[in-house]
């Protein structure tokens, strides 16, 4: 990792051109694997660029629990492995800047995978140091219903709350611990070189009051 923001190369135009959202693991196989992969994407980017795109938006690509859309995040800091390397970033992010297009990354800020090792540890014990990273109740909440179900599921000991799915914990985002090591997090991309972040389900961030009747109580920030 950079010791600190490499700053940008690029036109400052670039954002208002036209930007192509990746799947990355749907987009370009590089080694017949049958998932497309990071070093698949960079063998796209004449092409990309050809079309006049000026930005590429990737959908998740840190370790994921999902296997799939990568919205349950297990580490924020690697690569899923199935896309590549972290030096296949590198790559990507000096051949992307090469030809004039910025690269801007999800990040999954709302909550993580299940199986990430804050969680696993919130999870074990009610007075776990990590117990307040997450939305815990110690008996069901009554009267919430997002999504079309109950978002508080069966935890070790009580309820955590999880609307997405069971295996997606929500984050505490009022504690600064939590808001902290997220800052920390995107300090190490934007050192790396990324250009600019998407971060998912903002309008999930906020919680205020109880819920009234079948309501959801969350609102947008």
């Amino acid at each position: 990792m950079a010791a600190a923001d490499p700053g940008s190369a690029l036109n400052a135009d670039w954002r208002k051109g036209p930007f192509a959202e990746i799947f990355v693991r749907a987009y370009q196989d590089s080694n017949g694997d049958g998932v497309g992969d990071l070093k698949g994407l960079i063998s796209r980017l004449d092409y990309l660029r050809d079309l006049g795109i000026t930005g590429i938006w990737l959908m998740p690509i840190t370790k994921s629990q999902d296997g799939d859309h990568g919205y349950a995040v297990s580490d924020y800091r690697a690569i899923e492995p199935a896309y590549g390397t972290l030096t296949d970033l590198d790559d990507l992010l000096r051949e992307a800047h090469a030809r004039g297009i910025g690269v801007v990354v999800d990040y999954v800020m709302n909550h993580s995978a299940a199986q990430h090792p804050a969680f696993v540890n919130a999870n074990s014990a009610a007075g776990n140091a990590y117990r307040d990273w997450y939305v815990f109740s110690s008996s069901r909440p009554s009267g919430w219903s997002i999504y079309g179900g109950d978002p508080w599921r069966n935890a070790r000991e009580g309820y955590y709350f999880a609307p997405f799915w069971d295996q997606m914990p929500d984050f505490n985002l009022k504690n600064a611990a939590v808001a902290n090591w997220h800052h920390d997090n995107l300090r190490l991309w934007l050192n790396r070189g990324v250009d600019g972040f998407r971060f998912d389900a903002v309008g999930n961030w906020s919680r205020t009051g109880r819920p009234s009747g079948r309501t959801s109580p969350r609102t947008s920030r």
